[in-house]
């Protein structure tokens, strides 16, 4: 790499940042060492001072007499970092990478997630919501969720989840709205049928009621960015008695669907908005009609998982009506 390269000279700038217990030296002093001189010197200082100020690795003081800003390294950790960034500078190596690859996930994380393109952004992102709730959203969309109720024998209300692999969490049927969906409700549809295994919307069997609308600002699961959504909620009601969720769809409780921080086959669940609408519903959830009744009976794997108790009370019932017949069997042998 020549002398003069601008990978060279910024790696050069990082590397003259005095350490934390060295005398503090002005943006331009780093600027002219590194050989950003003449008319370029005062500008590429101001670009240096503040590259070094994002990455929080060195003290900005400013000089009263002077006006100039003063750096040096924030600790011994920060000026290792500096030294590393301008190494990295040199080899012409990417600190982050694999930027086309969308979806984020919760930590623990491994080396190569957090220094993915999406992931990288979700951690920092995270940081500047959390320390602004009211931080500027980067981008907004516009989303359409289906609720899809029903009441299942023996377990009550159940609403469909879907489990989105990019976002890595479950969330209601739906998604975007795209350029070529005339409206909310074309939207649903085309993500029911993309979503549901074998669904096709018809007409005279199913229906899309508007239940309401809600803007949400949060973190996009997908490109990591603060995103501020619109989003258009609709439910489902069918005649049809038999409705496929799939490998990625779970029937869950309204406790599951709406308690923050519930897990649902140990991932998370996005129904920020959701529960931004019920609290305006009358009655909430609950007083909302199941939109179609399946004919199935849930498993015995399921009862047990969900009523415990009750499935435990209804065996033992069993077992001691099976204990007194014995035992009246056994009497009329005796006698």
């Amino acid at each position: 790499m020549s002398a003069d390269a601008p990978p060279e000279r910024l790696a050069r700038v990082l590397e003259a940042v005095p350490d934390h217990d060295e005398g503090a030296v002005t943006a331009d002093q780093l600027c002219a060492a590194a050989g950003f001189g003449g008319a370029a010197g005062p500008v590429a200082a101001e670009v240096v001072t503040g590259f070094l100020q994002l990455s929080g690795a060195v003290l900005v003081t400013e000089d009263p007499a002077t006006g100039r800003h003063t750096v040096k390294a924030a600790s011994p950790a920060a000026a290792l970092f500096l030294k590393s960034l301008a190494a990295y500078l040199r080899s012409g190596t990417p600190v982050i990478d694999n930027w086309a690859r969308a979806g984020t996930t919760e930590p623990p994380y491994q080396p190569q997630q957090v220094l993915a393109g999406a992931q990288f952004l979700y951690v920092i992102e995270h940081r500047r919501l959390s320390l602004d709730p009211q931080a500027s959203p980067l981008r907004s969309g516009r989303v359409v969720q289906v609720l899809i109720k029903t009441r299942l024998r023996l377990l009550g209300p159940r609403y469909l989840m879907i489990y989105d692999r990019a976002a890595r969490q479950y969330q209601l049927p739906g998604g975007h709205l795209r350029s070529d969906d005339r409206d909310a409700f074309a939207a649903a549809v085309r993500e029911l049928e993309e979503e549901l295994p074998g669904f096709s919307f018809d007409a005279r069997r199913d229906r899309l009621v508007e239940l309401g609308e809600v803007e949400v600002v949060q973190q996009s699961r997908t490109y990591g960015a603060v995103t501020r959504y619109r989003m258009h909620f609709v439910q489902l009601t069918s005649t049809r008695r038999e409705l496929k969720a799939g490998p990625d769809g779970q029937w869950v409780t309204e406790r599951a669907l709406l308690e923050e921080g519930r897990l649902v086959k140990g991932s998370g669940v996005n129904t920020t908005g959701l529960r931004r609408l019920v609290a305006g519903l009358p009655g909430g959830l609950g007083r909302l009609a199941p939109g179609l009744v399946l004919g199935r009976r849930p498993s015995t794997t399921v009862l047990i998982r969900e009523k415990p108790w009750e499935v435990l009370g209804a065996v033992l019932s069993v077992a001691g009506i099976v204990v007194a017949i014995v035992q009246l069997v056994a009497e009329w042998g005796v006698g």
